[in-house]
């Protein structure tokens, strides 16, 4: 058998994914892909979804998308735009500190997240509101009525302080094992129509597990469990309800 030499080896870069790079006005760099729909936008335009930490959740869900949007009457999922977030590599900052940066309104507790940045997370509300969104929307039609996003520890603390604050930014939301350790004070809510929480069954640190689920039940949207998933692993173990939470009429 005749072997492919590896010089005939190209990258390789999915149908209808494309990205941008941008520098906010306070010099904040980011880098935003989308995954396309087929076809023609609906009236009034595609529904989305703004996927946070591009570099971990982008490429699986925009895939998983993709993939059950081809069996809507049997999967629950149609199509949709997929919009990935990347903190970009020119950051000065490491990623980490971006992420503590962008997706937290208040001071950790004490004794957690010392010395790191925090607080920036209204900032980032409007860059994604006046940037990001209106960049994506001018290649992609879009529904503003059907805009969700989806965020993964920090992520999904972000992604309940956003839901509650700022309810005309997305209609639903998704966030996967959320960091309430950061807001033990956090308000409950929304409910389950607009959010979709879930948490992997191994995650015990911080006391995940349990804190997730009761929260969620006070908030009226029960915890999905993941079976067998840790903290890294849930995002991905769920990422077939999350779509179909995201797509529910």
């Amino acid at each position: 058998m005749q072997k492919t030499p590896p010089t005939d080896w190209t990258a390789y870069a999915p149908p209808r994914w494309v990205q941008h790079a941008l520098t906010t006005e306070d010099g904040r760099c980011y880098r935003v892909a989308v995954a396309e729909p087929m076809g023609a936008a609906p009236d009034g335009g595609w529904p989305s979804l703004t996927v946070l930490d591009g570099a971990a959740h982008f490429a699986p869900v925009a895939g998983a998308a993709a993939a059950l949007a081809r069996r809507p009457e049997k999967t629950g999922v149609g199509p949709l735009a997929v919009i990935g977030v990347f903190h970009d590599e020119a950051e000065t900052t490491p990623e980490g500190d971006a992420r503590f940066r962008d997706y937290t309104d208040t001071a950790p507790p004490p004794g957690e997240g010392a010395g790191r940045p925090w607080g920036g997370a209204e900032a980032f509300r409007r860059t994604l509101e006046e940037v990001i969104l209106p960049l994506v929307q001018a290649r992609v039609t879009l529904d503003p009525a059907r805009r969700a996003v989806f965020g993964h520890s920090l992520g999904g603390l972000f992604v309940i302080e956003t839901l509650q604050w700022r309810p005309d930014l997305f209609a639903r939301g998704v966030a996967i094992s959320p960091s309430l350790w950061w807001r033990p004070d956090l308000a409950a809510g929304p409910g389950g129509r607009v959010l979709m929480t879930g948490v992997g069954a191994r995650e015990t640190g911080r006391d995940m597990d349990r804190r997730i689920a009761d929260w969620s039940a006070r908030a009226g949207a029960p915890a999905t469990v993941a079976p067998g998933a840790d903290h890294g692993s849930a995002p991905l173990a769920l990422i077939p309800d999350a779509l179909r939470h995201v797509c529910a009429s």
